[in-house]
This record gives C-alpha cells, sequence and structure tokens, in this order.
C-alpha cells in the first residue's frame, strides 16, 4: 500500500507541475524540488565558485603634445647620443635610466655608478651650464652692443675689459662711466657670487630642491606644470652644455686670433671662404695671439 501512494503521488505530482497548478497536498512524502526549481538553484548557486567579474578596461592615457615631447627627452625611449644603428639600448649602464634631464645614456668613463657621484656630477654639470650661460651672454652682448652703434667702452671685448681695468680704467656702458676698479669688481664678485655659492650649498632657503627649486626662482611660474618643468629642465642643460662649448671657443679664438666672438663671427660672414677655421690652422690669413 506504502508503495503504491507513493507512486500515485509522483504522478499526481508530475500532473499538476505539467498544468502548472500548485500543490496542495500534504503528506510524510514529498517530491524533491526540480532542477529548474528556485529551491534547486539558490542551493547550487551556494556551492558554486563566483566568477571574478571581468576587471575595468583602462582608459588609454591621453597623448598630449607635452607627453609626446616627453617621451624623446625620458625615459628607456628617450633620444641617446648615438643613432639606433650604431649604438644599441643594452650597451647604455643601467644607472643611466632616463629619469635625469639631458641623460643621452652616455658616461664612458663611468663616473656616475655611485648614486651619490651621480648626484654630484650632476650638481656640477648643471651649475657650471648656468655660469656659462651667463658668461657667453656677457662676452657677446657689450661687444654686441659696441659694434652696432652702443657706447660700451673702447673696445668692448671681454677678455679686454680685464685689461681695462688692470691698468686703472673704469667700466663705461652707454656713454656712462661706472665708478668699479679692479679692485671692486673682484671683491663684489667674491661676496656677491661666493656668498650665492655657499648659501646654496647649505640649502639655507631649505629648499626641498635645491638643483631646481621653483617658487621664488620661478617668478614668470614657468614651471607650474610638471610636463613643462620637466621640459624646461632638458632646454636648460641643453643650452647650457653648448653654452660651456661656446665658452671654450672664446678662449681659442682670443688666443688666436685676438678678437672677440663677434668680430670673428663678423669677418667669418664678410668672407666665408677665406677667414674660417682651414685658412686659421694653414696660416693663411695673419695671427695676432693675444693673452
Amino acid at each position: 500500500m506504502a508503495s503504491l501512494a507513493a507512486s500515485t503521488a509522483a504522478a499526481s505530482l508530475g500532473v499538476s507541475e505539467i498544468r502548472g497548478n500548485p500543490l496542495g497536498f500534504s503528506g510524510a512524502s514529498r517530491a524533491a524540488p526540480s532542477a529548474s526549481s528556485p529551491v534547486t538553484f539558490k542551493t547550487v548557486a551556494l556551492f558554486q565558485k563566483k566568477k571574478p567579474a571581468p576587471a575595468p578596461k583602462a582608459k588609454p592615457a591621453a597623448v598630449t603634445p607635452a607627453t609626446d615631447e616627453l617621451a624623446k627627452w625620458y625615459g628607456p625611449e628617450r633620444r641617446i647620443f648615438l643613432p639606433e644603428g650604431l649604438l644599441d639600448r643594452s650597451e647604455i649602464p643601467e644607472y643611466l635610466n632616463g629619469e635625469v634631464a639631458g641623460d643621452y645614456g652616455y658616461d664612458p668613463f663611468g663616473l656616475g655608478k655611485k648614486p651619490e657621484d651621480f648626484a654630484k656630477y650632476q650638481a656640477y654639470e648643471l651649475i657650471h651650464a648656468r655660469w656659462a650661460m651667463l658668461g657667453a651672454a656677457g662676452c657677446i652682448i657689450p661687444e654686441a652692443f659696441n659694434k652696432y652703434g652702443a657706447n660700451c667702452g673702447p673696445e668692448a671685448v671681454w677678455f679686454k675689459t680685464g685689461a681695462l681695468l688692470l691698468d686703472g680704467n673704469t667700466l663705461n656702458y652707454f656713454g656712462k662711466n661706472i665708478p668699479i676698479n679692479l679692485v671692486v669688481a673682484v671683491v663684489a664678485e667674491v661676496v656677491l657670487v661666493g656668498g650665492a655659492e655657499y648659501y646654496r650649498i647649505i640649502n639655507g632657503l631649505d629648499l626641498e630642491d635645491k638643483l631646481h627649486p621653483g617658487g621664488p626662482f620661478d617668478p614668470l611660474g614657468l614651471a607650474k606644470d610638471p610636463d613643462q618643468f620637466a621640459l624646461l629642465k632638458v632646454k636648460e642643460i641643453k643650452n647650457g652644455r653648448l653654452a660651456m662649448f661656446s665658452m671654450f671657443a672664446f678662449f681659442i679664438q682670443a688666443y688666436v686670433t685676438g678678437q672677440g666672438p663677434v668680430e670673428n663671427l663678423a669677418s667669418h660672414l664678410s668672407d666665408p671662404f677665406g677667414n674660417n677655421l682651414l685658412t686659421v690652422i694653414s696660416g693663411n690669413i695673419e695671427r695676432v695671439p693675444t693673452l
């Protein structure tokens, strides 16, 4: 009788499910819920491993002219001191990783292997570069003014100005006599320039970056944007390196020709084939060694 009752209940369950009617019988025996029922779905879902949600797609970084320009001077794909065909990037020392402005991967003597040495030589180069830019401007501007109409003394040539001071004369700019003799000039240079350099070394202003302080030293706010600031660092060191080579050339020119850089340039432009490096070396033009 029990088996007959069970089979009857199972048959009635199938008919009720097919018809879509709710089950209303009571008794000790109940049919197991079907796989499609809510109870079964919840039970299976409880023991199943949840699939991880797909990671959101990263938005591509916006490429701006500034970031595109930065890639030329910073990072592993930056420009190096030789073309790609002549130098493999694997030959560049590991410590030259493109994080510093002006890093072309060139250190033939291994001066920057130690981090402390790298920082020291970076500071030396930048300070000398800045002095060279000021020096190059000081060599060119007075002589150019004097040559093209302004009254900046009898000969406003950089190495002859010092000779005038040694003879007891004073400086003359735009027809105005400046009462500065050699003693005053030397004392002013030692006190002002030396004092400023000492103050920089001891970090008297408590600057976070002594080499690129910004703040009051950037009155025009040129370095407010980080990308532009990084590009300005590159421009500064590139111009500074060019100025250091220029100052060295000014020294050689002064010794060989006895003239300033502006006069040398004017002579070359007036006769490029008659006044150039080759004619000087060959002795085809008169040389007036000075200094």
